[in-house]
């Protein structure tokens, strides 16, 4: 057992199985309650099932309603969870599944070090912020409280949420400058805030006095407790209702048909290897640098093991926790494989291993400044894990998971904009804005992704009314809307990304923290669809909006139409600021496209056109297709667009050329002879051998890349919002299409740093 609390405990070493009950160390003066009933009827198990589940539902809500945070009510930063008696998960919310583990992590921790002193009874609740203990970062704060029936432990109910300022260097906690963890707010192991059902004033003036904005935390804080107690008091009714065996039976049953349903699934997967890599920018403000982040994937049988090898180094502000990274793996499959088990995420738990390498952005070990972890690697890592994921699901027999398959999400790294200053009644605030969760949905294999639609992992986001953003903050909008040719080009297109423009409001000065990734490098597409937008920060100086107002007599829609000074804001900076005469306009990334942009179906791209969505210039380059006429008069001429497609097929076959640099790209298999079977949207496998359609790729135990044609090119062929990446970096970064050498179909495309060989992303049969 760990006896440190700045190491990471048993289970986050560098390999994560199950947790067994048995591997748990409590104190034998903590009584468990275990008892279940052998069977629960059929009708019981239901009716308890979903009673279990609108619990959870209530303590959401609850929660939403008491906190008065927009960062609950509209970015649904915080979940919910029932768990059992020794941390395992019974029932999980629907608002933020990254936050996952937090609650199972620092349950389990409690139960080991907190059992004996100062112990667990009933009426206590204990608080969390410690991202090497299970939150994801200081500011996601765990509360649990653990319900007792006949004076033993029966289960556990447990939020997490992100609480507006608890302290540090840096106002809303995150830090783009710090160091190290010293810098940011503090953490806190499990303490007893709750003790015989009221708040302990001495824990709770520890806890609050270090914020700016103390008396909304401690309203944060009891949203947070009110929503344990009813949870608590509604558990308690079904146990007097049914009796605990009866309930506890019913947990058992959740856990294992999640377990069942999910075995069942990866029956339907053969073997293999997965993986995808991306790329975030700035460990601190001046830096210039572009950093790994590499998500493997390895099935074995009954197994799924998630990898981080080939990551960075732990850098800076791009930190995160492995309690962040795991997080963000089972997001994805929740959404991917467990979509119709009620998030009980047990399932995927007792079946999943995390083998990760200490010591890199996701899986910082301390004293490394982990509070900018969410918005840059964790979230990247959910991308990354996305597409993991979906490569195997293509691989499987079932059509039914082969329909989850997406290509990659949009807002790879969430765009903080974090402000402070006096608002518009002379109080101190501290916040940032929400906007970016009207996040863009990415592509599937049958159906376009969605416009500003949220994350697949947050089923409840909810993009905020530009209104009550003016309300809270000194703030008035120019304009938010979706920006045309955003989301990636293909088959089938990705969700577009938004764009917002604000004034400062009735105050003199607003400050600017920024913290986010995915701003000088998009994210790829998938089987051949086309990249991602990226996010961006743009400061005009002396823009002179009244100006403007004046001369015309109309307001701005462009930036182009404004005077000043154009400032491209890093992903990281600590020292911007508006004035009255200041523009300050944020976007967000669109998602990236599925397939081949050429299969296409033009009348989706005269639609496109016509709602606005997709350019003409941008539908004849990315998609071949040439339209006539105007307005309602739009139409597909189809002669000239198949004419203008074959065009852009031969010059994919002139100008592709085979690999030949330095680095070779074809690896070396283990021997093993992959079965047959299809592996992606282009290529399957047959008699040993990648195919697609009639051509010959190679043995299947190597890269097909190795025998496909290569064609890179500047990044702006592949996304026409992306700026010049030099404006951010000095590496070199660029669109690449792997290119099938008789066809000229794409078969997949790639984001590439400094020329680095085709990636060997699909080794099926080989672990």
């Amino acid at each position: 057992m760990a006896t440190d609390v700045d190491t990471t405990i048993k289970w986050d070493g560098s390999v994560y199985p199950y947790i067994a009950p048995d591997q748990l160390d409590i104190h034998p003066s903590l009584q468990l309650h275990t008892d279940a009933d052998e069977t629960v009827d059929p009708v019981t198990h239901e009716v308890l099932r979903h009673a279990l589940w609108n619990v959870n539902v209530e303590h959401g809500q609850s929660i939403i309603r008491t906190s008065g945070s927009p960062i609950c009510a509209y970015g649904h930063d915080f979940n919910p969870a029932i768990l059992d008696e020794e941390g395992g998960y019974v029932f999980f919310g629907k608002y933020n599944l990254y936050l996952a583990v937090s609650s199972a992590t620092a349950v389990k921790w409690t139960l080991e070090y907190r059992s004996e002193k100062p112990g667990i009874h009933e009426g206590d609740m204990y608080l969390t912020n410690d991202p090497w203990i299970g939150t994801t970062h200081q500011p996601d704060v765990v509360i649990a409280c653990p319900v007792f029936v006949d004076g033993k432990l029966f289960c556990w109910v447990s939020n997490t949420l992100h609480q507006w300022d608890l302290g540090g260097t840096a106002p809303g906690g995150f830090n783009p400058m710090a160091e190290d963890v010293y810098w940011e707010v503090p953490c806190y192991p499990p303490v007893k805030i709750v003790e015989g059902g009221e708040i302990r004033r001495d824990i709770e003036e520890l806890y609050t006095r270090n914020s700016r904005l103390g008396d909304l935390v401690a309203l944060d804080l009891r949203s947070q407790v009110t929503g344990c107690n009813v949870a608590r008091d509604r558990v308690l009714a079904l146990v007097a209702r049914y009796g605990a065996s009866t309930v506890k039976a019913t947990m058992r049953k959740v856990q294992d048909d999640s377990a069942a349903a999910f075995s069942k699934r990866l029956e339907s997967i053969p073997d293999g290897t997965w993986t995808e890599e991306g790329w975030m920018e700035v460990k601190l403000p001046g830096d210039r640098g572009l950093y790994r982040n590499r998500v493997k994937l390895t099935k074995r049988g009954g197994k799924l093991v998630f990898s981080n090898e080939g990551s960075a180094e732990q850098q800076g502000a791009l930190n995160a926790c492995l309690a962040a990274w795991k997080g963000a793996v089972i997001s994805m499959l929740a959404s991917t494989m467990l979509f119709d088990q009620m998030f009980a995420l047990e399932g995927a738990m007792r079946n999943i291993e995390f083998e990760v390498v200490p010591g890199t952005i996701s899986c910082a070990t301390r004293p490394a400044a982990v509070s900018g972890g969410p918005p840059t690697t964790l979230l990247h890592s959910i991308g990354m894990a996305g597409l993991v994921i979906s490569k195997m699901l293509f691989s499987s027999t079932d059509e039914r998971l082969r329909e989850e398959v997406m290509s990659c999400m949009g807002v790879l790294g969430y765009p903080v904009n974090a402000i402070s200053g006096l608002d518009q009644r002379g109080s101190q605030y501290v916040s940032f804005l929400n906007d970016p969760v009207g996040a863009a949905l990415a592509a599937l294999p049958w159906r376009d992704g969605q416009d500003t639609g949220g994350w697949p992992w947050d089923l409840q986001s909810t993009i905020p009314n530009v209104e009550d953003n003016e309300l809270f903050y000194p703030i008035i909008y120019l304009w938010r809307r979706e920006v045309a040719n955003s989301g990636g080009a293909g088959k089938f297109r990705g969700g577009n990304g938004c764009e917002g423009a604000v004034l400062s409001h009735k105050t003199d000065r607003i400050n600017w923290v920024t913290v986010g990734a995915e701003v000088a490098v998009p994210g790829p597409g998938l089987f051949g669809g086309y990249p991602t937008s990226t996010n961006a920060f743009r400061l005009i100086k002396g823009a002179d909006v009244p100006g403007y107002m004046e001369r015309t007599g109309t307001t701005p829609t462009e930036p182009e139409q404004l005077a000043g000074e154009t400032d491209w804001v890093p992903a990281k900076s600590f020292d911007r600021f508006t004035e009255r005469d200041d523009l300050w306009i944020f976007s967000w990334a669109g998602a990236g496209g599925y397939g081949d942009p050429l299969e296409r179906d033009p009348e989706m791209v005269r639609e496109d056109v016509l709602l606005g969505r997709v350019t003409a210039d941008w539908g004849l380059k990315a998609y071949g297709v040439v339209l006539t006429g105007e307005g309602e008069d739009l139409a597909v001429d189809a002669e000239a667009t198949a004419a203008r497609r074959a065009t852009v097929i031969g010059q994919r076959l002139a100008e592709g050329r085979p690999w030949t640099g330095d680095e070779d790209c074809a690896g070396e298999g283990d021997g093993t002879v992959p079965p047959d079977g299809v592996v992606s949207e282009y290529i399957d496998i047959a008699d040993g051998r990648f195919h697609a359609g009639d051509v010959d790729l190679g043995p299947a135990e190597g890269n097909y890349k190795a025998k496909a044609l290569i064609r890179d090119m500047p990044l702006d062929e592949g996304n026409p919002t992306l700026r010049d990446p030099a404006i951010y970096t000095d590496h070199e970064v660029q669109f690449r299409e792997v290119i099938c050498p008789e066809t000229g179909r794409l078969l997949q495309t790639e984001i590439v740093v400094d020329g680095a060989p085709p990636r060997w992303d699909l080794r099926p049969g080989q672990v």
